[in-house]
């Protein structure tokens, strides 16, 4: 699409989702209700409450009508979204890792990809005791699964969708390189397991 008004359009949807993203919901919690900084303590991580899900429902919103500029418009406004969470201006960049925020946005984006994450996370979880292994793996099973919903032709296939994914993945794996780090080492905590 090179209509200069789609293109204003998915612009503004980009900017939504990383300005809703980039809404510390968690950090500012810990701050008004225990005056604490959730970036200090234990993951180090600061919440998502769905803003992947809002992103992506106000790009639905802005674009009703389903096809190509509606997918473009939901991955645009998903990896706004998981970019704001991961790197929020208002904490100089120091955010999450944007693992729910991902599972928010893809929740309404392709929902069956979404079980798939899921199923992968609980697998993984389960297995290791590790919610960063668990987190990883669900990147891995919201690529697989839209790979295979679409192939069976339970999803409509979409560049976008799948650029989303890609992309929106591969920041949670650059966000998770400390914890990959500690993986490797066998230093990552495990639930249950005291240090």
């Amino acid at each position: 699409m090179s209509d200069p008004a789609a293109l204003l359009a998915f612009a503004i949807v980009a900017l939504v989702g990383y300005g809703i993203g980039s809404i510390s919901s968690g950090y500012l919690v810990g701050k008004i209700y225990r005056n604490v900084d959730l970036r200090t303590v234990g993951s180090g991580s600061t919440g998502a409450v769905l803003k992947g899900a809002l992103a992506v429902l106000f790009a639905q919103l802005l674009f009703s009508v389903d096809g190509d500029g509606r997918h473009m418009a939901e991955a645009l406004a998903a990896v706004g979204a998981v970019a704001g969470h991961c790197w929020p201006p208002l904490l100089q960049g120091r955010g999450g890792r944007g693992v729910a925020t991902g599972f928010g946005a893809l929740l309404f984006v392709a929902t069956p990809a979404w079980a798939s994450a899921v199923a992968f996370f609980a697998i993984a979880l389960a297995l290791t005791r590790m919610v960063s292994v668990g987190s990883l793996a669900s990147v891995i099973g919201a690529l697989l699964g839209y790979l295979l919903f679409t192939a069976t032709g339970w999803l409509s296939f979409s560049w976008a969708t799948l650029a989303f994914i890609v992309i929106g993945g591969s920041i949670v794996y650059v966000r998770h390189l400390p914890n990959i780090q500690r993986i490797l080492r066998g230093a990552e905590p495990r639930i249950g397991v005291r240090p």
